[in-house]
């Protein structure tokens, strides 16, 4: 049985959530949908900074409790997708040189981020 047919009590974890927390001053929004959260961060730093860890929010969150645990995460910044982590999400060469990884970035989304778009 794939992830996908399974029933959500058989998933190891289901987050259902809307909040915001406060991170150096900086809000970010996250929402979490069963299988899959969504954290949107209003800029690339910090979007960064909560992929790679911080004192306040460590990147063991991402490695070693959701992507076990069949929950996808979605980082954004301002609605566009930068980094997708996951139980099937296999980082690549841009996660391992921006210090993300299990996160799988996408150029495209950091591209426009940076640019402010």
């Amino acid at each position: 049985m794939s992830i996908d047919e399974r029933s959500r009590s058989e998933r190891a974890l289901d987050v259902t959530a809307d909040l915001t927390i406060s991170l150096a001053g900086t809000d970010v929004h996250i929402t979490g949908y069963g299988d899959l959260v969504v954290v949107d961060a209003p800029d690339l730093r910090t979007a960064l900074e909560l992929l790679r860890g911080t004192d306040n929010v460590p990147s063991q969150l991402v490695e070693r409790g959701l992507v076990r645990s069949d929950v996808t995460v979605d980082v954004r910044v301002r609605g566009g997708s930068i980094a997708r982590a996951g139980p099937d999400i296999r980082p690549g060469l841009v996660s391992r040189v921006l210090g993300v990884d299990p996160a799988r970035v996408d150029l495209g989304g950091v591209v426009l981020a940076a640019l402010g778009r």
